[in-house]
């Protein structure tokens, strides 16, 4: 075993729009469209490279054009693409998404489709997967190929349950998970408790824990994150950044914590037990979101391990016990 990582998940052509002004309903507004690669398993992916850290992807794509620039951008941001599949049966996934005039995402439809990463592929590539120091899975795949991951996989696992649509698929088959890491809305789905206070978001960690997950990492948007392991609750304040774009936010948060379960538990001194690994994991997170944020592109090449090293020392990111 290495500190590599192995990505499982969704890779995708995003098409984004972000208006000038106030979104007007059922009328087209003057804006920005961007057109970038993107998939949540393919992001976390790309933002696990740019912090350094051996990273393979195991995906789909489309036997066209979209699906080799997928390809061709993966190998150029140092990502391993020997395990994606290509599926010439099929057109590469897509995702459309459109901002509001604050960068926040108003809307979007998903068209990810992985029916080539079935269990018995998954059989066919056990030895990569138990080779790496941690699996990361977005919950683009099938509840049978996750159900599949989970009985194959000897590494600990990390979740992002993507969207509430696709938690439904992993609800009820999360013990054993190692780390998870919800929205509010995906929380709210997993741990049917509707989330509005602080402490609402302390009790969806809570039963997360109960349901058999190690360790809970719930977003908690422009407040920051709420990081969880053996009933202590933490809530760590956000990293203060100017709001271009949300989107990609969550995925790079994602990455972050990886690294620091990979890499920093070993290099930070300040690191003594398992809550200061959690509390330094959700800083990570909340510093890697604010950089991606605060770019127009989904990915923000600028991220690297200085920059989210100076953030942990320096910003002023707040701690409180709950």
């Amino acid at each position: 075993m290495d500190r590599s990582v192995v990505v499982i998940g969704g890779a995708n052509v995003d098409i984004g729009g972000t208006p000038f002004n106030k979104l007007i309903p059922s009328d087209s507004n003057p804006g920005t469209v961007s057109l970038s690669v993107g998939g949540v398993g393919r992001n976390i992916a790309h933002n696990l490279s740019l912090l350094e850290v051996p990273v393979t992807l195991v995906t789909s794509v489309g036997g066209d054009y979209f699906g080799a620039q997928i390809i061709k951008d993966c190998r150029s941001a140092g990502i391993r693409t020997s395990h994606i599949v290509i599926d010439y049966d099929n057109t590469t996934s897509a995702y459309l998404y459109i901002n509001d005039e604050e960068g926040d995402m108003a809307l979007a439809l998903s068209h990810i489709k992985l029916d080539l990463i079935t269990p018995e592929y998954i059989d066919s590539i056990g030895d990569v997967i138990n080779s790496a120091e941690i699996l990361a899975l977005d919950a683009n795949i099938t509840q049978e190929t996750f159900i599949r991951i989970k009985e194959v996989c000897n590494v600990p696992i990390f979740v992002d349950p993507v969207s509430q649509s696709h938690a439904r698929k992993i609800k009820g088959h999360l013990d054993g998970i190692d780390i998870i890491k919800p929205n509010r809305l995906e929380a709210e789905l997993l741990t049917g408790i509707n989330i509005n206070t602080v402490g609402d978001y302390k009790r969806a960690a809570l039963e997360l824990l109960d349901q058999g997950v190690r360790k809970v990492f719930i977003s908690m948007g422009n407040i920051g994150m709420l990081a969880a392991h053996d009933n202590n609750v933490y809530l760590i304040s956000r990293c203060n950044a100017d709001v271009v774009s949300t989107t990609g936010a969550g995925d790079s948060a994602a990455a972050a914590i990886i690294w620091a379960y990979t890499t920093l538990k070993d290099e930070l001194k300040s690191i003594e037990n398992e809550d200061d690994l959690l509390i330094t994991a959700a800083k990570a997170a909340n510093s890697a979101a604010s950089m991606t944020i605060n770019s127009v592109k989904t990915i923000n090449n600028d991220i690297n391990q200085t920059k989210i090293m100076e953030k942990l020392l320096f910003s002023d990111m707040k701690v409180i016990k709950l």
